[in-house]
């Protein structure tokens, strides 16, 4: 019997800038360069994107989350093609960026760009930024610069991604996503959008192997971690499931998506009836979604009456993957 996801995939987008998507339409994290650190985490959503060095873009936009993921963008290490961030010029560029002063990044850009057109942390911050204000043709034209530079930057083959996951292309996201982790393993950006696509497909065996690896290579964030939670669940490892739904409320106590299907979990597969009731009590306090208060009475009914029979065990239900 499989029941309907009741998460949303998170996707990684560009370098400083992560997006929250849903099922029906993935973004993803992007990357600024090859020495940025992912720190948003998928909780079937699209992360913020980061910048070069792993700090998130300020999208402009409010979100009830503090960290998302979504198919994440980035770029290959490249030492000299990056340039050296003692020189005045890159100083600024960095203040700037981490100021989120779009304006002073773009005007100090185009001066380092002058002087070293093939700049692949300059490209793709500015392909991050590109992908933040949904100038996608401008994203795709930093993206092959940065490739005609270096033919095996991992970020910019995630940037590409997430691009096209935002153009609804999701074919050419998995492939310019795969591409990306075989240019570069660590690549955690590329992990975690690979691993949200194929958890939207419910294909859990590559999508747990995949979520795993961005975990390890440092993507702790709680949609990450959710997202590898349900995979885990998809191909019944329960007890690694139940440490990253932990890990992923660790970091982010009230986010009512892990909470929910953490208690699922704990209600349809591994029986702990106490625990998930005081989980979906603390839901139903917090919630005013209707989907979700509904899927926690469902819930709640079954972990106070286990031997009954209830509307979760039917087909249309949704819930942990079966």
């Amino acid at each position: 019997m499989h029941s309907k996801l009741f998460f949303k995939p998170i996707l990684l987008s560009i370098g400083a800038l992560a997006l929250l998507m849903n099922l029906e339409g993935c973004a993803g994290k992007t990357i600024a360069s090859e020495e940025a650190e992912q720190k948003e985490s998928v909780n079937a959503a699209v992360a913020p994107p980061e910048d070069e060095n792993g700090d998130e873009v300020n999208t402009g936009e409010k979100s009830d989350k503090k960290k998302s993921s979504a198919p994440t963008p980035e770029s290959a290490p490249n030492s000299s093609s990056a340039g050296d961030v003692s020189n005045p010029l890159y100083h600024r560029f960095e203040l700037a960026r981490k100021q989120n002063d779009f304006t002073t990044i773009n005007q100090v850009a185009g001066e380092i760009l002058s002087r070293n057109p093939g700049d692949v942390r300059v490209l793709n911050t500015l392909a991050s930024i590109a992908i933040q204000q949904e100038k996608y043709d401008l994203a795709r034209l930093y993206c092959t610069k940065v490739l005609a530079k270096d033919p095996n930057n991992g970020a910019a083959y995630n940037n590409r991604g997430v691009i096209e996951l935002k153009t609804d292309n999701l074919r050419l996201a998995l492939e310019q996503f795969k591409r990306a982790t075989e240019v570069d393993g660590k690549n955690k950006a590329a992990h975690a959008n690979l691993g949200a696509i194929y958890l939207k497909y419910r294909n859990y065996q590559n999508a747990a192997l995949e979520l795993q690896a961005a975990v390890e290579n440092g993507d702790q964030s709680p949609d990450t971690l959710s997202n590898l939670g349900f995979a885990l669940t998809g191909i019944a490892d329960y007890k690694n499931a139940e440490k990253a739904y932990q890990r992923a409320l660790t970091q982010e106590s009230n986010n009512l998506i892990v909470s929910l299907n953490y208690a699922t979990l704990m209600v349809e597969k591994t029986h702990k009836y106490k625990e998930a009731i005081r989980l979906l009590n603390k839901i139903r306090f917090i919630a005013r979604e209707p989907a979700i208060l509904d899927k926690v009475e469902i819930l709640l009914r079954k972990a106070e009456n286990p031997e009954a029979k209830t509307e979760s065990s039917a087909g249309s239900q949704k819930g942990v993957p079966e």
